[in-house]
């Protein structure tokens, strides 16, 4: 059977997919019907009884699969748990009485027929075989047996014919048969395949829910512990460490900022409970080798903190040291022993702070470079960094002081259709020249999260898109511009209003504003993430799903959001002669089955552009179309397309 392997919820989703192309299949098949009968010549008084005797049999099985349409329509809205087993049956042998009665059409008047219809009825069938790829990709054996039944039997015929034509005819309708077939299994085994993901994720979000319910309780009884690995937590360690170095304020102290490596690899390979396991086995190695120091904290995730009395430095290193041996050292209970290591800064004090808050954020951005560098291993915050730091500092400064003032600015970079190169939208790119120094991107955005900047500086960024796009209105009604969003925006209950509030002052459509995300967003509190892209997508924006393929990508996530368009990293594009050609051939298949429009980021060349063009990118994007533009030179770029397109 071919539903064996999946369980009810999945069987329900599959015929939730094959009942929702029915009625369109059934249409179509009902007007091809007469068609073929009343098209072509009835003057034998015997063939034009028989193709009524074939039409009333054909328009039967039509009528009792648009009654079985409305009876599982009916049923689904007053039962969503609805029995699944009976639809998938009845709308299996639905589909194949009707490949029979295709079939059996060609095969019974094949000997009346003109070569006319006889090349009509085997487009026709082709036709039908062609679609059902994607119409029955719910059910593999039916998908299967429907575009054999339909094309193989009067292939085979035509085959037999003394006539060359048919026999070519034939020979087409075979190899399209095989092809058919091939697409067919392929469709429905990725269909398949993403139900079963949507599922497996909606179960482990459940899962999720319910933990986060119960451990809510023993945080509200455990107010200074750590309800995971009972070390103290967050508020706890500031609170006892703030007053040990208040009272003693001339001793010296050494904050440890420690943070897992390959922590993320065993939740996602291995699963969330074996990776509390980990941290549960870390925090009690970290126990016993700290079991002289003062202070030791899970601060958040896979972050532990330790603080702690020193002599000299290198006493602290070989501390440091027996730390990370520690927790490196194999987990002989489990399966993955070498996963785990650690990497961690230091700060000391007062040398690198006089405060706690300055002690972890010095000790975290000397970890974090250590990382950069060497993971597994230890660094101590030196001048270095501290300059590192102190340009932080004055770049978020003048971060905020440049949105009040306006003084960043956007760049423009145009995507075109892959076949008109027409341009459909343009990506806006945020820009700051600070003292004649261009700061990229990657630099200041990523301060502007740290500083909470990040959300004036995105409302600026939608604003100043808005302008453009209402220039745009006047010059090109149907060109969009899109804005990339951060996590923290989606964040912001207040989010949806704000951009709504946006577009209505500057009088734009919101179809016309295209919000972008990275897979990021799906790492994180899903359940927000999905009520806030849910309520833009109700008031008409497009929903981009930016830099697809790097990062946690979900695609249960994109099926319960609906995204509009998925945009394929760049570095797929640039490795199209190794695996980056199958990633792209498979974002194409997914998109014709979900709906959303595809772009390819990081196009450089005409060889790129045309190899993509010819496997159904619809949109193009980069260097060989356009570096980002500044706003002056947007229009005359416009016109100058325009005149190049026409």
């Amino acid at each position: 059977m071919p539903y064996r392997n999946l369980n009810s919820e999945e069987r329900r989703e599959a015929v939730k997919i094959l009942y929702s192309n029915a009625i369109s299949g059934i249409a179509i098949s009902t007007v091809v019907s007469f068609i073929l009968v009343f098209a072509f010549d009835l003057s034998n008084q015997q063939t034009s009884h028989e193709k009524g005797v074939w039409l009333t049999i054909m328009i039967s099985i039509l009528a009792a699969r648009a009654i079985d349409v409305i009876w599982f329509l009916k049923d689904k809205k007053s039962n969503p748990l609805f029995y699944a087993n009976n639809y998938l049956k009845r709308f299996s042998i639905g589909c194949i009485l009707t490949s029979i009665s295709w079939c059996g059409y060609a095969l019974w008047f094949h000997s009346s027929s003109s070569t006319i219809e006889i090349t009509t009825t085997i487009a026709i069938l082709s036709a039908f075989a062609g679609g059902s790829a994607n119409l029955l990709s719910g059910s593999r054996i039916t998908a299967v047996l429907y575009s054999f039944i339909l094309l193989a039997p009067y292939s085979f015929l035509l085959t037999l014919s003394d006539d060359n034509y048919n026999y070519v005819l034939g020979i087409l309708g075979l190899t399209f048969t095989a092809i058919m077939i091939a697409s067919s299994y392929k469709s429905a085994t990725f269909t398949q395949s993403a139900i079963k993901l949507k599922n497996q994720n909606r179960e482990l979000l459940d899962e999720m829910e319910d933990k986060v319910e119960r451990r809510t309780e023993e945080i509200y009884r455990l107010s200074n512990t750590d309800p995971l690995t009972n070390l103290l937590n967050r508020t706890a360690f500031l609170k006892n460490a703030n007053k040990r170095l208040c009272e003693n304020p001339d001793e010296p102290f050494a904050l440890l900022f420690v943070d897992l490596d390959g922590f993320k690899q065993i939740n996602d390979t291995l699963g969330h409970k074996v990776g509390d396991k980990v941290l549960k086995e870390v925090a009690r190695r970290i126990s016993n080798v700290c079991d002289q120091q003062l202070y030791k904290c899970r601060w958040g995730g896979d972050e532990f903190l330790i603080l702690t009395q020193y002599q000299d430095t290198p006493q602290l290193v070989e501390f440091a040291n027996n730390v990370l041996q520690s927790i490196g050292a194999e987990h002989e209970k489990y399966k993955y022993q070498k996963w785990v290591s650690a990497t961690i800064g230091i700060a000391k004090y007062p040398e690198h702070g006089d405060s706690l808050n300055t002690l972890i954020r010095s000790a975290d951005i000397s970890m974090y470079h250590q990382k950069r560098i060497a993971k597994g291993s230890v660094n101590i915050y030196n001048d270095s960094l501290k300059l590192k730091q102190e340009r932080e500092n004055l770049l978020s400064y003048r971060l905020a002081s440049a949105i009040k003032e306006n003084s960043l600015r956007l760049v423009f970079q145009p995507i075109v259709d892959s076949r008109t190169n027409k341009v459909t939208s343009f990506e806006s790119l945020l820009r700051w020249q600070l003292d004649g120094e261009n700061i990229f991107p990657d630099e200041f955005i990523a301060i502007a999260e740290q500083y909470g900047l990040i959300t004036e500086l995105g409302l600026w960024v939608i604003e100043q898109a808005c302008v453009q796009a209402q220039k745009f209105n006047h010059l090109e009604p149907h060109i969009a511009v899109s804005v990339n969003v951060s996590v923290i925006q989606l964040q912001d209950p207040e989010f949806v209003t704000k951009v709504v509030n946006i577009v209505n002052i500057y009088d734009v459509e919101p179809k016309n504003l295209h919000i972008e995300i990275t897979e990021s967003v799906f790492a994180e509190d899903k359940l927000t993430f999905l009520t806030a892209v849910k309520a833009l997508q109700k008031q008409g924006f497009c929903i981009s799903i930016d830099d697809f393929g790097t990062g946690y990508s979900s695609l249960s996530s994109m099926l319960d959001i609906g995204v509009d368009i998925v945009k394929i990293d760049r570095s797929f594009i640039q490795n199209m002669d190794k695996r980056g050609l199958s990633i792209i051939h498979a974002i194409v298949q997914m998109a014709s089955s979900l709906d959303f429009m595809v772009v390819a980021e990081g196009v450089e060349t005409i060889e790129q552009s045309n190899t993509l063009t010819d496997i159904g990118v619809s949109h193009l994007q980069g260097y060989y179309f356009s570096k980002p533009m500044e706003q002056a030179f947007v229009n005359s770029y416009l016109n100058e397309q325009n005149k190049l397109c026409s």
